[in-house]
């Protein structure tokens, strides 16, 4: 999802075009009002409805950190091996 700097002024103007780049294009508007940026208009996401459509969308995800990813992966990871043995349910 890409972003667009809109002034405030203009979106007040041109608030329809600003709602369709957003509903539409899925683009988040950032609202800027003397340089400094104020609000932001993000799209809603509906649920995939697809495969196809959840993988388009995964491609465009944004992706963790190298460092942050691995920390995830070992809290995970310890988080697992804190858990008690699965035990089956037929035995």
């Amino acid at each position: 999802m890409s972003e667009t700097t809109v002034p405030v002024a203009e979106a007040a103007r041109d608030f329809f075009r600003i709602l369709d780049l957003v509903e539409r294009k899925h683009q988040s508007a950032i609202l800027v009002r003397d340089g400094k940026p104020v609000a932001t208009l993000n799209p809603i996401l509906s649920p995939a409805l697809s495969c196809e459509e959840l993988a388009a969308r995964w491609e465009k995800l944004e992706k963790l950190p190298a460092d942050e990813a691995k920390a995830f992966a070992d809290d995970v990871e310890q988080s697992r091996d804190a858990l008690p043995p699965v035990k089956p349910v037929w035995d």
